[in-house]
């Protein structure tokens, strides 16, 4: 049977531009780390989804020019902010899209 568990740098190469790439919704157990090294990977576009929401996860993503779009019913800091601040800039500069998935 085939290695299964990969290092976090041949993780992210699995990712592709233009990829959907599902996420928990909370601030809680996020991959940061796998987050940093996708920034890192040059991967662009791809469509980060939220499930019950997005927090740091997708706005952290969109920041660095990962994801192109968004889809998610919600994206903020819980009780730290009501709208992510990346999420905020990029949507009223128009360099991203959300699709909402109430």
């Amino acid at each position: 049977m085939r290695e299964k568990l990969v290092d976090i740098e041949q993780a992210a190469k699995i990712v592709k531009d233009a990829d959907n790439v599902v996420f928990n919704g909370s601030m809680d157990w996020t991959p940061m780390a796998m987050l940093r090294e996708l920034a890192r990977s040059e991967v662009r576009n791809i469509t980060a989804l939220g499930i019950v929401g997005g927090a740091m996860n997708l706005d952290f993503l969109l920041g660095t020019g990962v994801a192109g779009q968004v889809e998610t019913c919600s994206l903020g800091f819980g009780e730290f902010s009501r709208v992510a601040p990346n999420y905020a800039r990029l949507q009223k500069q128009g360099r991203m899209r959300m699709l909402d998935n109430t």
